[in-house]
């Protein structure tokens, strides 16, 4: 597959991986996930080859951002599960009005 057929599969791709995420509540690691499996296969990626191809591609992105996200979303659950958020949020809104 090449040209504007991969294009057009790429789009649709992620239109499936946003709804997953925002109308379904999939897990957005496991959204990406299974997007990137069905996405290999579609495009005619050997079986064989599919792991090698998405964790050089996750590896690529995790030596650059990955530890900034990872902390980032756990600070962030952290702060949601504790209510501190929220409190931020009050703080926020009554200094700036």
């Amino acid at each position: 597959m090449s040209g504007v057929a991969l294009i057009i599969t790429f789009i649709i791709a992620i239109a499936i991986m946003i709804i997953a995420i925002s109308k379904w509540n999939v897990n957005p690691f496991l959204a990406l996930m299974g997007i990137s499996l069905i996405l290999a296969i579609v495009v005619g990626i050997p079986l064989a080859d599919i792991p090698n191809t998405i964790g050089s591609g996750f590896s690529g992105i995790f030596s650059s951002i990955g530890i900034v996200i990872i902390l980032g979303a756990l600070i962030g659950t952290i702060l949601e599960k504790t209510g501190a958020a929220l409190k931020l949020a009050e703080m926020v809104v009554r200094l700036v009005g």
